[in-house]
C-alpha cells in the first residue's frame, strides 16, 4: 500500500503575496489626477466676443465673418480633438469704438444665440458690424469687458464654463462714468478697481473656478492690468495700431479649446 503523500503546508498571507507577480509601475508626477467625470452630467459653456470694430481691425474681423456659420462646428472638433464634449454652446458679442469719439455708437451688443439652432442669427448680427470709428487709440475696451462680464449667463447644465474673448489692437481708455451714455449708466462700473471687483467677487456674475478671460491685445493700459492681477487670464500680446493680422482664426478656435 502506498504511503499518502502529505498536502503541503498553506501559504501564510506574506508568501502569497510575496508570490503575486508584480504590479505594472505608476509613473509619478506631482499633478494631482482629477477623478472620471461622472456620467449623465450636462455641460454647457458661454462665449461673449468683444471685438474692437475700428478701421484697423478690418482683417480679423472679416475672418470672424467669413467663419461666422461654421464656428460651431470647428469649436466641437477642436474640443473632440482634447477628449472635451460639451451639451450647449451660446454665443454673444460686444463690438466696441470710443465712447468720446462715437458715442451711444461705440458699443453694440447681442443677445446669446445657441448654436448651432441660432447660426444664422449670429452670422447675421457678425456680418452687420462695420469697422469704422474709433478716433485715436486708446478705445473703449475695458467698458466692453464690463459689459461682457454681467451678461446673462446661462444656469443650465450641470457644469458651466463662462469664457470671455477679447480682440483689439489698442489699449483702453480708463474707465470714466462722466462719459457713458445713459443707457449704461449703472452697468459699467466707476474705475479699474471696481472692475477687478466684479471680476473677482466670488459672488459675482461669474463662477469662481468657471470663469475664463482671452485677451488679444497689446501690452498696454487696461490690458497688461487686467493680465498682471486678474486670475483665470491669457494674454496673447498684440502689435498696437498693427490690427491682429497676425492672429489667424485657427489660433482663436484653439484658444477657446483649450479654455474650456
Amino acid at each position: 500500500m502506498t504511503d499518502a503523500i502529505p498536502d503541503p503546508p498553506a501559504e501564510t498571507p506574506a508568501e502569497a503575496a510575496a508570490a503575486a507577480p508584480a504590479a505594472p509601475a505608476v509613473e509619478q508626477t506631482g499633478l494631482a489626477v482629477p477623478p472620471p467625470a461622472p456620467r449623465g452630467l450636462s455641460y454647457a459653456v458661454d462665449i461673449v466676443f468683444c471685438v474692437d470694430v475700428t478701421g484697423s481691425m478690418t482683417p480679423i474681423l472679416d475672418q470672424v465673418k467669413a467663419n461666422a456659420l461654421r464656428f460651431y462646428g470647428d469649436v466641437q472638433s477642436n474640443l473632440t480633438a482634447k477628449g472635451k464634449t460639451i451639451d450647449e454652446l451660446r454665443v454673444r458679442v460686444v463690438a466696441f469704438r470710443d465712447i468720446v469719439a462715437d458715442g451711444e455708437a461705440a458699443l453694440q451688443e447681442s443677445p446669446f444665440f445657441e448654436l448651432p439652432a441660432e447660426e444664422t442669427g449670429f452670422s447675421g448680427f457678425v456680418n452687420g458690424l462695420v469697422a469704422e470709428g474709433g478716433g485715436d487709440a486708446p478705445e473703449s475696451g475695458l467698458e466692453a469687458v464690463a459689459l461682457a462680464v454681467t451678461s446673462q449667463w446661462t444656469t443650465r447644465g450641470d457644469r458651466r464654463r463662462q469664457v470671455i474673448v477679447v480682440w483689439t489692437d489698442q489699449p483702453a481708455h480708463s474707465l470714466d462714468a462722466s462719459v457713458l451714455p445713459p443707457a449704461l449708466a449703472g452697468r459699467v462700473p466707476a474705475d479699474f478697481s471696481a472692475l477687478t471687483d466684479l471680476w473677482e467677487d466670488p459672488q459675482g456674475p461669474l463662477g469662481s473656478s468657471s470663469k475664463r478671460l482671452i485677451l488679444f491685445a497689446p501690452d498696454g493700459p487696461g490690458w497688461s492690468d487686467i493680465s498682471g492681477v486678474w486670475e483665470n487670464v491669457v494674454h496673447h500680446p498684440s502689435q498696437a495700431g498693427g490690427g491682429l493680422s497676425d492672429v489667424d482664426y485657427g489660433t482663436i478656435i484653439d484658444s477657446i479649446g483649450n479654455s474650456v
